[in-house]
């Protein structure tokens, strides 16, 4: 037979939220040697009580092995190392250090989950909104590959800055841009377009050189002293020129010692350089028909009617080489004449001309 203490040892209390207050509410009690229940109204809410002392900081450390670590460990702690907290390995457990003992949490840390499949996130489309809107990323397609697209705000407009240098000729709207540019050429205004195009440069180029028996190549100079001779014409001096990049005329200076031995003023002796192949006359020296030595002056000369800037005489084309030919020639019949090659010179400066035949 049950006693009513052991019915009143099993009794299972049960609060129930029927309405603080409320009228008629009936508590009740049932019990039986298997059973026993015993409903209570909830109660009015109390006073707020006291506030308790702050919790200390929680200060991960970390994995340790196991127990028998966890209490090597604990040798070493003390009030300062409150709040430090360690994962056992070994149980998977929470170890968390109070100030004077370990406080163990078996259920903190719950079973490692399937590894999941990474995914691949590409960059799409990457436009500009409205300035002031907010940044909008969204993200498209399915895992594992998914594109993100953003939508980036305008930026305020700055403040004007100071002006710049000015901008390379060749961005100007009258510059023809369409034209090879090379090292050394300038803007040279073209009629014909309205625009500014690239040429080689228009300056002069030299002097090529000889000065008696130097050349400026290290080449034979002039040639050596002539007497009573009446080879006419008689080459004294070749001077070769390299190509150039523009066309051009030669402009010739220098000149030789010279005397006519007849001593006939009407059969007088002269000096021609010539553009050798084509022999144009680039330069004269006139002489005399006196049996004296004089210096030979040469001028620069193109001997034809009608020269003009765009004209041929005495062009070289770009890209070819040319030589100079100073050469002895005479007015009439060949007299006999003696040259020196002592104070001979001869000096050829490139002239580039513009609108001539390439």
């Amino acid at each position: 037979m049950s006693t009513i203490g052991e019915y009143f040892r099993g009794v299972r209390i049960a609060g129930l939220d029927e309405g603080v207050g409320q009228p008629d509410i009936v508590q009740s009690m049932q019990a039986t040697p298997a059973d026993s229940s015993l409903e209570l109204p909830t109660g009015p809410e109390g006073p707020q009580g006291e506030t308790g002392p702050a919790a200390a900081l929680f200060r991960w450390e970390g994995d340790i092995a196991d127990h028998a670590a966890l209490s090597a460990l604990a040798s070493t702690l003390g009030p300062s190392q409150t709040g430090k907290a360690w994962r056992v390995a070994s149980t998977n457990a929470l170890a968390y250090w109070n100030g004077t003992s370990f406080d163990t949490f078996a259920d903190a840390f719950g079973a490692h989950g399937p590894t999941g499949q990474p995914n691949q996130l590409s960059l799409g489309s990457v436009t500009t909104g409205p300035a002031g809107s907010d940044l909008q990323i969204t993200v498209t397609g399915t895992p594992p590959t998914q594109t993100v697209n953003l939508v980036v705000p305008r930026g305020m407009k700055g403040r004007q800055g100071p002006d710049g240098p000015p901008g390379p000729i060749r961005a100007a709207s009258d510059f023809d841009s369409t034209v090879t540019r090379t090292a050394g050429m300038v803007p040279l205004w073209n009629a014909a377009t309205s625009k500014w195009t690239p040429v080689p440069d228009p300056s002069w180029r030299g002097p090529w050189t000889i000065v008696g028996d130097q050349r400026y190549d290290g080449g034979a100079g002039f040639a050596a002293d002539i007497s009573n001779s009446s080879t006419i014409p008689n080459p004294i001096a070749t001077l070769p020129i390299p190509a150039q990049d523009t066309a051009w005329r030669p402009f010739v200076t220098g000149g030789a010692m010279l005397r006519c031995t007849s001593n006939k003023p009407a059969e007088r002796m002269v000096l021609q350089a010539i553009i050798s192949g084509p022999a144009t006359i680039v330069g004269h020296g006139d002489g005399h028909g006196h049996n004296i030595f004089r210096h030979c002056t040469l001028v620069p000369s193109l001997r034809a009617n009608a020269v003009t800037p765009g004209g041929s005489v005495g062009v070289i084309a770009a890209g070819v080489a040319a030589t100079i030919v100073l050469q002895i020639q005479a007015t009439a019949s060949a007299p006999p004449y003696d040259y020196i090659r002592d104070y001979s010179h001869l000096a050829v400066w490139a002239v580039p001309v513009t609108g001539a035949p390439a």
